[in-house]
Order: C-alpha cells, then structure tokens, then sequence
C-alpha cells in the first residue's frame, strides 16, 4: 500500500512537471516562414521531489511551425497515434515522440484538423512542402491539442500556391484545384508561444 501511494505520488509530480512546461512554453508570439525551431538549451528546471530529495529536471523539446488562419503558429509533438508517423516526426525533430495507438480511438470532437500537403511547393513543412495548416488556435472553440491529419495533394492542373486557413483549403477544394484525404492518425500537438 505505501508503495502504491509513493508511485502515484511520482506520478502526479511528473503530471504537475509536464503541465508546468507547457505553460511556461506557452507565452509571447513570433511570425516566418523560416525552418523549424529549436531550443539546445533546457528551457527551464522544474524541481522534483524523488525519495525525499529535490533533483532538477530539464526538458527541451522542439518547435515547429504551421499555419492557423492565416497567422504563423508554433506547437511542440510528444505522442502519435501511427507508428510510421511517430517515426517520421522523430527523425524530423530528433525528438523522441511516443507511439500512443489509442489516440485513434479518440472522438472525432475531440480532434481538431491538421492538413499536410503532400505536393506542390517545395518548403520546411512535413514532405518537403508548405508549411501544415491547422483549424484553430489555442483559445479558439475547435481547438484540441489532438490533430487528425489531412493529407491535401494538389491536382495536375492547378497552380500550386501557400495556404495558410482551413477556409484557403476549402476554397481551392471546392475549385477543384486539391483533393484532400481523410486520416485516423492523430498526433499529440499543444500549440505553444514563442517570447
């Protein structure tokens, strides 16, 4: 029994850890275009308190960029629900992403949608191309750190350009400029403030 309560009380004390670094990640704004960012140094120490000392721990994780309406947004990837994509994020950021196969199982409501683009211009985003596009940002009523993902391929004929809304992808849709596959990937992707 005190084992038990000693385990769930590491437990809450890395919870607690986690929730602080993403709140200590999530203020301040930046604008670009440019590659992905990254912090090589620990971001900041959160004690701990393990077998009654205090040990500090660092975490630093790396950022990347997307669209959402129109605006440059940053977001950190911790878990995926698909292991060739926890692979591929992994070898991109050189961030150990989990493989969480449940996360597919989350409602659909829960999720908010992310869109890759598998064509078109060459850019810093997943595949080489454009920046991805997300449907909300942190404080908008669709927002969820869960990302179902997309995967929009611009079609022969069309002039492939940068879309940086949900509404720009529709658009060009429902032109018949793009196709847009539907996924059950999802991927743990909190938004985050740059400072």
């Amino acid at each position: 029994m005190k084992q038990t309560v000693t385990y769930n009380k590491s437990v809450l004390a890395v919870v607690i850890a986690m929730s602080v670094v993403i709140t200590l990640l999530s203020s301040g704004v930046a604008q670009g275009q440019n590659s992905n960012l990254s912090h090589s140094e620990p971001l900041k120490s959160i004690d701990n308190k393990t077998s009654g000392s205090y040990d500090s721990m660092f975490i630093s994780i790396p950022v990347e960029k997307g669209y959402v309406n129109g605006n440059i947004s940053y977001f950190i990837s911790t878990d995926a629900s698909q292991e060739m994509i926890v692979s591929s994020v992994t070898n991109t950021t050189k961030f150990d992403v989990n493989y969480a196969p449940t996360l597919g199982n989350t409602p659909e409501l829960s999720r908010q949608q992310g869109f890759v683009f598998t064509n078109g211009l060459l850019g810093n985003g997943t595949f080489e191309h454009q920046l991805p596009v997300a449907s909300a940002a942190s404080g908008d009523e669709g927002y969820s750190p869960l990302f179902q993902i997309n995967y929009v391929k611009w079609n022969n004929e069309s002039q492939p350009r940068i879309l940086k809304s949900t509404a720009d992808i529709m658009d060009a849709q429902s032109k018949g400029e793009l196709s847009i596959q539907k996924s059950n990937v999802v991927i743990n992707s909190p938004a985050v403030k740059i400072k």
